[in-house]
């Protein structure tokens, strides 16, 4: 019964907290201090580099995360073109050496951050110099070699010492650097002011503490007075040039042990002279986020410590930091954070948390993050007002209606920029409302269950009709701290119209293997769906492509010689339209042959021979001459023939050391592919008769064809008896690329096709093995 009793007291209104509330700060922590997030070597590309954060950000999006806290200063270096501090090692993997190609990753993550509709907060270490000294090089601009009077070394780790003026003017400086030049959202400390323990400082700073007492006795004291100056120093600065860049801190979880009763940790207060209560009293954050790290429970309770900080937070935002990393741990269960999100929500001061670490997101941990997506954060939320900074909303946004976006071959909601509200502020962001009802009846604007987006332009298509066929909307305007607008009308979205086909025309014939499918802008459209089928019933689809959101349609992939029968519908969020009329068209020409062998300018070739090519395509059949004449005229033909169903053809008889013509072309019942280039080759010197057939007399590997190749190329030997054969490709650093034959093969002429799609341009090595003999060649792939 106590226990009972006891979970009441600490939860009074869990059944009455908001399931999807409007507001929430839902973020995650990118660290990039040793790689633990992004990037996650140090010796990416940049190209690795951008579509990995690319990726990231993409996964946090549709996890729900409506915010980032991204590191870009972990040991006095910088994620960023600094003009104080060196580039970090956690990026290029040599302090001080700038991304190339270059590129700046901060400005690169706020970018796509805000294109996501995501903020994006700096996170800042402010003092910590080195995490382990000699792990690598400082560069000449590192402050521990710039100012080694500034440095405060504990065991092997290096702080910047806290109560030096210099230093605390430093860091704001270096803070405000990237306030002034960048368009971040918020700046954002951890909580290595002073040294956690086993580093825990002692008598390192006494002769500070002598130079510069600030009016103190009592050095415990002035520890801590020294991080309160700073973050006031930092909350003034940041205020009077962006007021409305948001600056929060993440303070160990504990603030002081038996606070609450029953808490037992370590003592920020005193270990790491860490007093948010005194940030919190003079107001010099904008928002906490106490790193509870910890279950509900035991003795460092979650479920206890979040109301004790939210008691206390003084009217400005608490964020907490939640434990994601932990979850995939012995004794953490798939409840554990979604519980501790009905805490949060179940204290009126919590307003989000943050994760950490946002590489843990798209692990899905205990499958935490589909509960975040299925339910939790299902909805997009907006970012908790800041009435402190600003209190004026925005003008309502103008014209909301739903028709064809500019410059898109779809229709959507579309709306007009509102003007400058009496503080000059306009629209910095929409929230785009789904309702079922009219507008007529009562709509409720402040459940997070009917916002369907929050977008960064004046146009939206919202998701095609899930069965439900939500057909009205409203849109409103955020400024740049969150205030919103009041919403303009509520309107209603018809159902699409039935697209019209254009081309290619009804029972088009001959057409390529690429067609590319066009038809009408149809009014009310947001998406079409294209199905082609071989059945003028459509029975079985050949090809299904849905959600297009253009006019037309490039199709590949198809079949030779076939009929094809294609039809549309329209599809937008009230639902689908009929079907267009049915239009059909017929592939037709083959595709030109690629000749296997002999080879373009191939020499000593035998005088009895098998010419063979590829089988491109919609072919049928094939034509193929041989002449003694470029020009292939009728008195110089060796060969003229057509409908051949193979793709190679023996000869035999040819004359000793001519020069020969051939060439091929594919047909079938549309017409002809056109002929493929003409090869030229000369036969062997030695008679026919003194040379025999075509068995081979040796053991011979010829040069590959073609060469310099791109990417296919085809590889010739003969071996004069049965046995091993092995042929092998190799790079020119000795790796083994490809292994093309590795078995018996009988005497023989062959020729095998390497390919080197997937490999980069440069020299290859090929090695034929045989009876204990090696042949060696030599090749280019040229892309």
């Amino acid at each position: 019964m106590k226990k009972i009793l006891l979970f009441l007291l600490i939860f009074p209104t869990l059944i009455l907290f908001p399931q999807h509330p409007k507001r929430e700060f839902r973020a995650a922590w990118i660290a990039t201090v040793a790689n633990l997030d992004w990037p996650t070597s140090n010796h990416l590309t940049v190209e690795q580099q951008k579509s990995s954060l690319i990726k990231l950000l993409d996964q946090l999006k549709a996890a729900g995360i409506n915010a980032v806290v991204f590191q870009v200063r972990s040991e006095c270096d910088a994620m960023y073109a600094s003009n104080y501090e060196p580039w970090s090692y956690w990026l290029t993997g040599i302090q001080g050496k700038a991304p190339s190609p270059y590129y700046d990753p901060l400005e690169f993550a706020i970018k796509e951050a805000h294109k996501r509709g995501m903020e994006l907060h700096a996170w800042f270490n402010p003092y910590r110099a080195e995490r382990s000294v000699g792990r690598y090089s400082l560069a000449p601009n590192h402050p521990a070699v710039k100012h080694p009077e500034w440095i405060i070394r504990i065991g092997n780790l290096k702080i910047l010492d806290p109560g030096i003026p210099a230093v605390r003017e430093y860091v704001k400086d270096v803070i405000m650097d990237v306030v002034n030049r960048y368009d971040v959202d918020g700046v954002h400390f951890d909580d290595y002011f002073y040294p956690y323990p086993p580093n825990n400082i002692t008598s390192e700073d006494n002769s500070t503490f002598n130079t510069y007492p600030n009016g103190f006795t009592n050095i415990d004291d002035w520890r801590r007075n020294n991080v309160n100056l700073l973050i006031k120093m930092v909350h003034e600065a940041i205020d009077s040039v962006k007021p409305w860049v948001k600056f929060g801190i993440s303070p160990f979880g504990i603030w002081r042990p038996g606070n609450p009763p029953g808490i037992i940790g370590m003592d920020a207060y005193s270990e790491i002279y860490c007093d948010p209560l005194a940030w919190l009293k003079a107001k010099t954050v904008d928002y906490l986020s106490p790193q509870l790290y910890w279950k509900i429970g035991g003795n460092q309770d979650y479920s206890k410590l979040l109301p004790w900080w939210g008691s206390k937070i003084n009217g400005r935002h608490l964020y907490p930091g939640q434990a994601l990393y932990r979850v995939s741990q012995s004794g953490w269960s798939s409840a554990e954070i979604p519980n501790q999100i009905k805490i949060n929500r179940s204290v009126p001061q919590c307003e989000g948390s943050i994760f950490f670490r946002a590489l843990n997101v798209p692990e899905n941990p205990r499958g935490v993050t589909d509960s975040l997506k299925n339910y939790y954060y299902r909805y997009p939320s907006l970012m908790p007002v800041m009435s402190w900074k600003d209190s004026i909303p925005p003008e309502a946004p103008q014209m909301l209606a739903f028709k064809r976006i500019p410059g898109k071959a779809v229709s959507g909601l579309v709306w007009d920029k509102p003007p400058e509200a009496a503080d000059g502020d306009t629209a910095y962001h929409y929230v785009v409302y789904n309702f079922y009802t009219s507008g007529m009846g009562p709509v409720d604007f402040e459940s997070g269950e009917n916002i369907n987006a929050i977008t960064v332009t004046n146009s939206y298509v919202p998701a095609r009709s899930t069965g439900e066929a939500p057909r009205y909307f409203a849109v409103s305007a955020l400024d740049r701290i969150n205030n919103e607008s009041e919403p303009t009308d509520v309107i209603e979205i018809p159902q699409p119209a039935t697209p019209a086909l254009l081309s290619p025309a009804d029972g088009k014939d001959n057409l390529p293997d690429s067609v590319v499918l066009a038809w009408q802008f149809t009014n009310n459209a947001s998406f079409y769906d294209l199905e082609i089928s071989k059945s003028a019933t459509f029975d079985t689809l050949d090809f299904y492509f849905e959600n297009i959101q253009d006019t037309t349609f490039t199709l590949t992939g198809m079949e030779g010689q076939t009929r094809y029968y294609w039809r549309l519908q329209a599809a937008n969020v009230a639902g689908e339209s009929g079907y267009s009329d049915v239009f059909s068209f017929t592939t037709g020409f083959p595709q030109i042959p690629t000749a296997v062998y002999p080879a373009d300018l191939m020499l000593d070739v035998p005088f009895d021979l098998t010419f063979e090519w590829t089988a491109p395509k919609g072919a049928k059949t094939y034509a193929f001459q041989l002449s003694k004449s470029l020009n292939f005229t009728a008195s110089e033909m060796v060969v003229d023939t057509s409908g051949l169903t193979d793709t190679s053809i023996a000869v035999s008889g040819l004359e000793k050391s001519k020069i020969y013509f051939w060439r091929v072309e594919a047909r079938n019942d549309f017409g002809s592919s056109g002929w493929s280039p003409v090869f030229k080759f000369r036969t062997k010197t030695t008679s026919a008769v003194s040379e025999g057939k075509l068995e081979p007399k040796g053991f011979k590997l010829y040069q590959n064809f073609p060469n310099p190749f791109n990417p296919v190329t085809n590889i010739r030997f003969e071996i004069p008896k049965e046995g091993f054969v092995s042929l092998k490709v190799y790079d020119i650093l000795g790796r083994l690329v490809a292994d093309l034959v590795n078995k018996n093969l009988p005497a023989g002429t062959y020729n095998f096709e390497f390919n080197g799609a997937n490999l980069d341009s440069g020299i290859y090595i090929y090695v034929l093995s045989f009876n204990q003999t090696r042949l060696i060649g030599k090749m280019i792939l040229l892309k």
